[in-house]
């Protein structure tokens, strides 16, 4: 009989723990983060994150990484992991994981604080930490320019979407007016820019918006203007800095890339002085205002059909405001000397420089019309001596 009660007791022992069991585990799955076993679970994988953190503070960076991973795996909500293995991931160049690592901790949003990656080295929350390093983060993978070798920048990503929006922009300055030229059938944006003459286009549009967006100063646009016009003027300015006829960016990206740099500085993700650096990066590969070295300008057109292309090409750069009413008429009569139209103009100009010489001779004919009278007598008189003298000349033979 006590043996059965004993049994009885057990089982009803073990029921028991099993149901509080259960219910704890369902306790780790509810929102609440302040249970007790949420404070217990993310105990796990500490000591691994305390070797970590020291790991990162003797410059041990993959070392770091290898230890965040371990702790991690225990507990993959361990703040001072996430945040030590972030900050390691940046230092080797590894961005994604940091981002990764970064984002976790921003979800988590927890109490806790810190020093390490801190802007100003005093103790901030890990979460506001994570959002400001994220931000850095943001404007290195968002950069828009690569040094080359040479020490050049250039643009290096989204040259599809400069290039179709370039175009689009040109086709509806083309269709803006009713251009008349020589030549009446529709034309498209390939028949009269070249892909390299849209790239040109495409930076002058975006130094343009630049400008009206006060992203760069008025100085800064009238200098780079003024040194690269001739890619849009070619027959009447000087040539542009080489690289100006590459393709560059979309607008777009270029004042969300500025964007990000402005919102970065208000955050104290950046400093002012790094604004200011890669503002400057970015408008010295869109156009320099002092090329070293120039590309060849476009040779003049020798036919009516590419001298048609080349006038309504100059009414699209007009249409577009990025040359003026002057620059176009000067343009224009460029490519109509070239054509040949001045040059047959200089034939009536060497007949009026012919015409004194007529006038001087003109008094011999005056003279015989003023005396009519007298020319049969001095005809007549002729005649006579001829006849006269034939047969004083004949008579010996």
């Amino acid at each position: 009989m006590f043996s059965r009660n004993l049994a009885k007791t057990l089982l009803f022992s073990t029921a028991l723990t099993m149901l509080t069991a259960c219910a704890v585990v369902d306790k780790k799955d509810t929102a609440e983060e302040s249970n007790w076993f949420v404070r217990l679970f993310e105990k796990d994988g500490q000591n691994y994150a305390d070797r970590a953190t020291i790991a990162y503070s003797n410059g041990q960076f993959n070392q770091t990484l290898e230890y965040t991973t371990e702790a991690l795996k225990a507990n993959p909500r361990n703040q001072q992991a996430l945040l030590v293995g972030a900050l390691a991931a940046e230092k080797l160049g590894r961005y994604n994981r940091a981002r990764q690592y970064y984002e976790d901790l921003i979800i988590i949003n927890g109490q806790e604080t810190s020093i390490l990656g801190s802007s100003d080295g005093q103790p901030q929350k890990i979460s506001e930490i994570a959002k400001n390093n994220l931000r850095v983060i943001t404007i290195a993978q968002s950069n828009l320019t690569i040094e080359n070798r040479d020490g050049t920048k250039h643009f290096a990503i989204a040259n599809d979407a400069g290039e179709l929006q370039s175009k689009t922009t040109i086709a509806n300055a083309l269709n803006k007016k009713n251009i008349t030229t020589v030549r009446t059938q529709p034309v498209g944006v390939d028949d009269i820019f070249t892909p390299q003459e849209q790239n040109i286009v495409s930076r002058f549009l975006i130094l343009k918006e630049l400008a009206e967006k006060d992203f760069i100063t008025k100085d800064e646009f009238l200098s780079r203007r003024l040194a690269n016009i001739g890619g849009l003027l070619p027959l009447t300015r000087k040539a542009p800095g080489i690289g100006i006829d590459q393709p560059a960016p979309s607008p777009d990206l270029i004042i969300e890339r500025l964007e990000i740099l402005k919102d970065g500085v208000e955050n104290r993700a950046i400093t002012p002085r790094e604004f200011s650096v890669e503002r400057d990066i970015i408008i010295e590969a869109l156009m320099s205002p002092n090329p070293r070295q120039r590309i060849k300008n476009k040779a003049p057109s020798k036919n009516v059909l590419d001298a048609a292309n080349d006038l309504r090409r100059i009414e699209v750069l007009y249409n577009l405001n990025l040359i003026t009413e002057n620059e176009r008429n000067a343009e224009q009569k460029a490519v109509e000397k070239y054509l040949g139209i001045n040059r047959t103009q200089d034939k009536p100009k060497v007949v009026v420089k012919t015409e004194p010489v007529t006038t001087v001779e003109a008094p011999a004919p005056i003279q015989i019309v003023s005396t009519p009278k007298e020319a049969p007598q001095s005809a007549a008189v002729e005649s006579e001596a001829i006849n006269n003298s034939t047969p004083a000349v004949t008579s010996p033979f």
